[in-house]
C-alpha cells in the first residue's frame, strides 16, 4: 500500500507539474527539480510497481530490488520539499516522500538478513561491499569539489539547496554504510546491498534522462560530460549488481527439476 501511495503521488506530482506547473521549477537551478526530473522520476515509479508485483509472486530478486526503488523515490522528492516553491503540489511531494520512506523501513525490517547471508554465501560480498563504499566515497569527493566551485563562484543560493541536501545526507551516506556492512558480512548488508546498487544505477539513468529532457526543452543546461559520467556509473552499478546476484540465480536454476516434456513432477 505504501508503494502504491508513493507511486500515485509521484504520478500526480509529475503530471500536474509538467502540464501546469511552471512555477514549480522557478526557484531551481538543479536538474533534480526540473521538468526533466518530473519525466525521469516516472522510471522509478514503474520500477517500484514492477518489483512489488514480482515480489508478491515470490521473486527474491524483485524483493531485494523493491526497497531500492522506494529509496530512490524518497531521494528524488526530498529536493522538491526543500527547493521547490510552496504550491499545492507540495502535498503530493510530501506523500511521495513519506510513503516511500515508510515502505523502505517496512521492507528492510521485514526481510531476514541472516537467511539472505546464507543464501548468498557464494556471492562476492566483501568485494561488492568495497565497491559500494568506494562509490560513496567518490560521490562525496565530487560533492566537495562541486561545493568548492560553487562557493568560489558565489553560487550558493537556495536554488541548489535541495540537490545538495539530498546528496549529502541521504543519497551518498547510505552507499558507504551499506558497503561497510556488506564488507563486514553483516546480515543487514545483504538486505541493503542489492537495493543500493539499484539506487546507484537508477540515479545515473534518471539524471541522464532528466538532463537530456531539460537540454532539449531549453531549460536547465547540463554538460554532456556530466551525463556520460552518470551513465558510466549507472552501467558499472548494474554490472556489480548482476555479479552479486549471479551465484544465487545459478543455484536457483540448479534446484529446479529438469523434467522431460510430459513427465509429471
Amino acid at each position: 500500500m505504501a508503494s502504491l501511495a508513493a507511486a500515485a503521488a509521484a504520478v500526480v506530482a509529475s503530471s500536474v507539474g509538467l502540464t501546469n506547473g511552471a512555477g514549480r521549477y522557478a526557484l531551481s537551478q538543479s536538474v533534480l527539480v526540473s521538468p526533466g526530473a518530473d519525466v525521469a522520476n516516472l522510471i522509478a515509479v514503474l520500477l517500484v510497481l514492477v518489483a512489488s508485483w514480482l515480489a508478491r509472486r515470490r521473486s527474491l530478486t524483485a524483493l531485494l530490488l523493491w526497497p531500492g526503488g522506494l529509496f530512490y523515490l524518497a531521494y528524488a522528492y526530498l529536493p522538491y520539499l526543500i527547493g521547490a516553491p510552496f504550491t499545492p503540489l507540495l502535498v503530493a511531494d510530501v506523500v511521495a516522500f513519506l510513503a516511500a520512506a515508510y515502505g523502505v523501513a517496512a521492507l528492510a525490517t521485514a526481510i531476514d538478513g541472516r537467511a539472505l547471508r546464507e543464501r548468498f554465501a557464494s556471492s562476492p560480498a566483501r568485494a561488492v561491499g568495497v565497491i559500494l563504499t568506494v562509490i560513496g566515497v567518490l560521490a562525496y569527493a565530487g560533492l566537495v569539489a562541486t561545493a568548492i566551485g560553487a562557493f568560489g563562484s558565489g553560487r550558493t543560493e537556495a536554488a541548489w539547496r535541495g540537490h545538495w541536501v539530498a546528496d549529502w545526507i541521504l543519497g551518498t551516506p547510505v552507499l558507504i554504510m551499506g558497503g561497510v556492512l556488506l564488507w563486514a558480512r553483516r546480515p543487514f548488508g545483504y538486505t541493503a546491498a542489492p537495493g543500493l546498487l539499484l539506487v546507484s544505477a537508477l540515479g545515473g539513468v534518471v539524471f541522464a534522462v532528466a538532463a537530456v529532457v531539460d537540454n532539449l526543452a531549453g531549460g536547465i543546461r547540463t554538460d554532456t560530460a556530466a551525463v556520460v559520467v552518470h551513465l558510466v556509473i549507472s552501467g558499472a552499478s548494474l554490472a556489480v549488481l548482476a555479479w552479486f546476484l549471479a551465484p544465487h540465480r545459478a543455484a536457483a536454476k540448479i534446484r529446479r527439476p529438469h523434467l522431460r516434456p510430459g513427465t509429471a513432477p
